[in-house]
C-alpha cells in the first residue's frame, strides 16, 4: 500500500495548531513542593501547627483562662492605681525583684531593658510561667513577642503592662529568653 501524502497524516494535533511540549517532571515537583510549603506556612500562622504559637493561641489558651480567675488579668491603663518601675539587666536580674500589691489592685509595670540583649517580663503563677517557657523554647534566640501577660524588650526599650491583681497569694515575673530563667532572672509579687 502506498504511503499517504504528508498533508493527510494525522499528527494528533488539531489542524492549524502546534502541540505544546510536555511539562518536565522537575517543574511539576517544584509546583507540588511550593503548594505544600504554602499550606504548611498557613497552618503555622493560624496556630494549627507551631507548638502553641499563632494569633489565637495566647489569648484563647490556658494562660488567658487562668488570668481571668485568681491571678487577675490585663487591665486598661486608665484604671491604674499606681505605676511600678522595673528594670531588666544583662546581669540576668530584675530590679526590684520583689513587689507587693493588694488584692484587686491595678498596677502598670513600666518595664525598661537596660541591657544589650533582649529580655522579657512574663507575669503569672507557676503554671503560667511553665506554659510560657514551653512556648518560648520554640522561638529562635533573641526573638519574642508580646501577649496579655508578657512583654519582650529590645535593648534600651521601655514598655508598659497593666494588670489587675486577683486573690491574695504570690505570683512570679520572669524572663524566659533562652537560659535567663534558669540563671535566676525572676522575681516575686506578693498579693495581700
Amino acid at each position: 500500500m502506498p504511503d499517504a501524502p504528508a498533508d493527510l497524516v494525522d499528527s494528533g494535533a488539531p489542524s492549524g495548531s502546534q502541540a505544546k511540549p510536555p511539562v518536565p517532571g522537575w517543574v511539576k515537583g517544584f509546583v507540588v513542593i511550593g503548594i505544600l510549603f504554602a499550606v504548611l506556612v498557613i497552618l503555622m500562622l493560624t496556630g494549627v501547627l507551631g507548638k502553641g504559637h499563632g494569633p489565637s493561641r495566647h489569648l484563647g489558651g490556658g494562660m488567658a483562662n487562668q488570668a481571668a480567675t485568681d491571678v487577675g488579668g490585663p487591665a486598661e491603663q486608665s484604671a491604674v492605681a499606681r505605676p511600678v518601675e522595673v528594670t531588666a539587666s544583662d546581669a540576668l536580674a530584675f530590679e526590684p525583684n520583689t513587689i507587693e500589691v493588694s488584692a484587686g489592685e491595678t498596677v502598670t509595670f513600666v518595664l525598661t531593658n537596660e541591657g544589650t540583649s533582649v529580655h522579657e517580663f512574663t507575669l503569672g503563677n507557676q503554671a503560667m510561667q511553665q506554659e510560657h517557657a514551653g512556648m518560648m523554647a520554640h522561638i529562635p534566640a533573641g526573638m519574642g513577642h508580646d501577649t496579655h501577660n508578657s512583654i519582650t524588650l529590645k535593648p534600651g526599650e521601655t514598655k508598659r503592662l497593666t494588670w489587675r491583681f486577683g486573690d491574695a497569694g504570690t505570683l512570679e515575673f520572669a524572663c524566659h529568653v533562652q537560659g535567663h530563667y534558669q540563671a535566676g532572672m525572676r522575681g516575686r509579687i506578693t498579693i495581700t
